[in-house]
């Protein structure tokens, strides 16, 4: 009798070891799909918010307006302006001369997430990281046929590197100038190239070998166009447009 009452002491302890252990592994993998259900909704609704910026700052250095702000929901996310990063460009006349147009530091924005997920505003264009690879997301205002260019750097600055989180934040730009670095419409221009310094140069070379041209090297990465015939006009305008991050 007594073998009984141990024999079944025994299976029930297994059995409530079985279901605890059952609830728990359901538990946590549960928990652990929730957290990426969360992190990947709240990376979306960052990416929303970020084209949002984009279009308020398209209204600076397109549409003239002196001054916009954005709002931009963080949660356990943080907003940032790092460290600046450098874009120079040049360009090469028919003569085999080539022409510095300007060397520019420009603020990357940049909202970091779980997972070292990243999204970052840099010189008009938008991109999405994470620890391995990352991708465009938004393209610069760059236009490059074989007859012309007309290329907007977006020059986000300010005095020092911002950082904020856990929290809804104000994105607040001004407008301060828009300088013609280059104009040049007699047909004389038959080449152009941008190099880029920044943490981002696969997805600027990237960017840049999907739209014609021949990038090389790397730290920084230096992008050709070349149409074979020279560009009926070239345009290379700088907007500066002050950046700030507030609570």
């Amino acid at each position: 009798m007594s073998e009984r009452a141990v024999s079944e002491v025994l299976s029930f302890t297994l059995v409530f070891a079985l279901i605890v252990t059952s609830v728990a592994i359901v538990s946590v993998s549960g928990l652990g799909s929730l957290q990426d259900v969360r992190d990947a909704e709240q990376l979306e609704n960052a990416e929303r918010a970020f084209d949002v910026l984009a279009d308020n700052l398209a209204d600076l250095h397109r549409q003239g307006a002196p001054s916009r702000a954005t709002e931009i929901s963080l949660g356990q996310a943080q907003l940032a302006t790092e460290d600046n990063v450098t874009m120079t460009v040049k360009v090469e006349d028919d003569s085999g001369t080539t022409i510095d147009v300007g060397t520019w530091e420009i603020r990357p924005l940049v909202y970091s997430g779980n997972q070292d997920r990243e999204l970052v505003y840099e010189a008009g264009a938008i991109f999405r990281t994470n620890r391995d690879s990352g991708f465009v997301v938004r393209d610069p205002p760059l236009v490059v046929d074989d007859d012309r260019v007309l290329l907007s750097i977006i020059g986000l600055n300010s005095p020092q590197v911002q950082s904020l989180g856990g929290s809804t934040v104000l994105v607040r730009a001004t407008h301060r100038e828009a300088d013609v670095a280059f104009s040049r419409t007699d047909g004389s221009i038959q080449s152009l190239t941008v190099q880029v310094e920044s943490p981002r140069e696969a997805q600027w070379e990237q960017y840049f070998e999907s739209h014609g041209f021949t990038c090389t090297g790397s730290a920084p990465v230096s992008c050709e166009y070349d149409p074979g015939s020279n560009f009926e006009r070239v345009y290379v305008v700088y907007h500066d447009i002050g950046v700030g991050i507030d609570e």
